[in-house]
């Protein structure tokens, strides 16, 4: 697949104006995901108001603390990082056995990334990434998102679990007016499109319904967090065991986003990219678990929407983190965030994975196919996105170790794929007629 032309390339530094607003269209995109996790993880530990805000508070400082960091020293590609998924689950499970435990696990499972780094283990893993490998990655990042996506384009929440017809279709014309702007404008303007079709969807959605400016103006304008750390860490074995191996899911889903936005970007990188991003995914780790936090990992909708946007400029990301370290400390900020609607924030997200499923497509055929790719690439892509989808009664069911890796698509997917294009349907140099 030859690598697309972009507006900014990966090492260009845009006019400081225009990063600042590249910076702001990649937080309003990321926000409704930092509340979700915070809300949940929150919830989880039954935190009264105060520490809630607290704990929000640290995750959009470290979110955009180690962002800046990753794209100024780590991976140094266009990517968000923000707390995992994986860990998330994790840490819901074992709240009942306290914070204290949970800091401690998080702590080992940081380290245990450090250790993998420093021992040079992870520089293997790049020559394991055939198109075939990497176009699965890029496509099931985008379908994995299936579940977020259907509830969000229809309006489900908890005053409409069943959705609503009217918030479905003005999505779905919202998605198609974004991807309209993204194809026919150029220049400065095609680099916002998605901010451009989130300002235009969140004015249509206020004529449904209006947002409440009630947070908006109880908000303060500046806020410190009350305690950085909670509580002293503690080690229980259990739940240091079942950290340390959601920590290897990080890892798989890492090294899936890092070789998703190489692959439209620059590979040359990925290499030392794979070793610098693991290391601080692992530090990350280690002051999160400090902070009663959740770990961080390097998110995977990027391709898409340096796609959509045409701007792969990671210092572009840069500012997303600037903006979201600003956010931790004037609530104001945080509050007009997110007065964004759901419905506006899925369709954007729509419009990125689109195109990240074509540049998947894209990268799978560049060498033609073969009966045996059909099931390198279906398999994977099939049964990683129906994961989604699985009962949650059967999740529940569950061992907690199970859980962490068959609770996560993409994990399922990667592990699939691996499987058969290395190991079950190996092939030899030639490719089969």
């Amino acid at each position: 697949m030859p690598k697309p032309r972009y507006i900014y390339d990966l090492d260009e530094r845009p006019p400081l104006h225009y990063a600042v607003v590249y910076g702001l269209q990649w937080t309003v995109i990321v926000f409704p995901a930092l509340i979700i996790v915070a809300g949940l993880g929150a919830k989880s530990l039954n935190m009264d108001t105060g520490q809630e805000v607290r704990f929000f508070q640290l995750i959009l400082l470290t979110s955009g603390f180690f962002t800046a960091l990753q794209t100024l020293w780590g991976h140094r590609y266009p990517l968000l990082d923000g707390p995992a998924t994986a860990l998330l689950l994790t840490f819901i499970i074992l709240a009942p056995y306290g914070i204290e435990t949970i800091q401690g696990g998080t702590i080992l499972g940081g380290l245990l990334l450090v250790f993998l780094v420093l021992i040079g283990q992870l520089r293997k893993v790049v020559a394991y990434a055939t198109p075939n490998v990497v176009g699965v990655i890029l496509m099931l990042i985008a379908f994995t998102l299936l579940p977020y996506l259907v509830r969000s384009l229809s309006g489900v929440d908890a005053s409409h679990p069943q959705g609503r017809v009217s918030v479905l279709l003005t999505s779905f014309a919202l998605v198609l007016f974004m991807a309209a702007l993204s194809h026919w404008l150029s220049g400065f303007l095609k680099s916002v499109t998605l901010l451009m079709g989130i300002a235009v969807g969140t004015l249509l959605f206020s004529v449904l319904e209006l947002p409440g400016l009630e947070g908006l103006a109880g908000a303060a304008w500046l806020s410190f967090p009350s305690r950085w750390v909670s509580s002293r860490p503690s080690f229980y074995w259990p739940a240091a065991i079942a950290l340390c191996a959601s920590y290897l899911a990080v890892v798989v889903n890492s090294l899936g986003s890092l070789h998703g936005v190489a692959n439209i970007t620059e590979t040359e990188r990925l290499p030392s990219a794979v070793s610098r991003g693991i290391l601080i995914n692992g530090l990350a780790g280690i002051v999160c678990g400090f902070l009663g936090l959740i770990g961080i990992v390097s998110y995977s909708m990027s391709p898409g929407v340096i796609l959509a946007n045409r701007v792969a400029s990671r210092f572009a990301v840069t500012w997303c983190g600037i903006i979201l370290i600003v956010t931790a400390f004037v609530p104001k900020l945080a509050a007009l965030l997110s007065m964004v609607p759901g419905p506006v924030v899925g369709a954007a997200l729509c419009v990125a994975m689109g195109a990240q499923v074509g540049a998947g497509l894209a990268i799978v055929s560049s060498g033609g196919l073969s009966s045996r790719d059909y099931y390198v690439v279906g398999l994977p892509v099939l049964l990683g996105t129906m994961v989604g989808f699985l009962p949650e009664g059967l999740m529940a069911a569950m061992p907690t170790a199970l859980r962490v890796f068959l609770g996560n698509g993409l994990i399922v997917g990667i592990f699939l794929v691996l499987a058969l294009e290395h190991v079950i349907m190996r092939k030899g140099e030639q490719r089969e007629s």
